[in-house]
């Protein structure tokens, strides 16, 4: 991804590379990746039991 500094901070907009649509900010866009990882990770768990 590209970003306009070296530090991307959490109010930036993601934006498609392909066809243009916002994704949202990264820090909005961290924050439901963490949240299917955390859903992903418990339903792992649920299967083990």
């Amino acid at each position: 991804m590209k970003f306009e500094r070296p530090e991307p901070v959490d109010t930036d907009i993601l934006v498609c590379f392909t066809c243009g649509h916002e994704l949202g900010t990264l820090g909005s866009v961290k924050a439901k990746m963490l949240a299917a990882y955390e859903r992903m990770v418990k339903q792992a768990q649920q299967r083990k039991q």
